[in-house]
């Protein structure tokens, strides 16, 4: 019996060991693609209009369209480009295009989604931390400060009942009847 007990926590141990490290692994791969993010808004964009050509079928149902990108000016045409968004009916959508980009050289944006990369990365990064942190936490393998925001009770004023005591209900009946005998006596 003991023996399985201590092969249960090794084994326990081990998938800990294996979440904390597929957690730091993902942690670095966001921040880096978070980084080239960061540094792709940066670069200059050239406005123009994306024309659907086709749809490329995605594993999971619905398609992602691709086409002729042409900047305002004429002097840019990229062809079998991605369109980050939606068109219109006629199948053409008002894009921007980074040229120098780091990420996704044959993609182009709408407008509203010109930035939404770094936030949706910055979320998905935060979330990653507290849920590992509070994971390592709650095995001991941390200290975290005991705050609302990652799981703590927060500070260290307790709520007292009616009757100024911590407790249940029967606890403050309790003690209210043992103030009562001590003051009669």
């Amino acid at each position: 019996m003991e023996r399985q007990r201590r092969a249960g926590e090794r084994w326990r141990r081990f998938g800990q060991i294996v979440f904390s490290l597929v957690a730091g692994v993902l942690a670095v791969a966001i921040a880096a693609i978070l980084i080239a993010s960061l540094i792709d808004l940066g670069q200059p964009r050239v406005s123009g209009t994306f024309t659907q050509v086709g749809c490329e079928e995605r594993p999971r149902g619905g398609c992602r369209p691709f086409g002729t990108w042409i900047s305002d000016d004429g002097t840019i045409v990229e062809h079998h480009v991605y369109l980050n968004g939606w068109t219109d009916s006629t199948g053409r959508a008002r894009s921007t295009f980074q040229p120098g980009a780091l990420l996704g050289e044959n993609v182009v944006d709408v407008p509203g989604l010109t930035g939404a990369m770094p936030m949706l990365l910055s979320v998905v990064l935060v979330w990653l931390l507290v849920i590992a942190l509070r994971r390592a936490a709650s095995w001991g393998d941390i200290a975290l400060p005991r705050s609302r925001w990652l799981g703590g009770r927060g500070g260290t004023v307790r709520r007292q009942g009616a009757l100024g005591i911590r407790g249940s209900f029967r606890r403050q009946y309790r003690h209210s009847l043992e103030r009562e005998t001590i003051r009669n006596e």
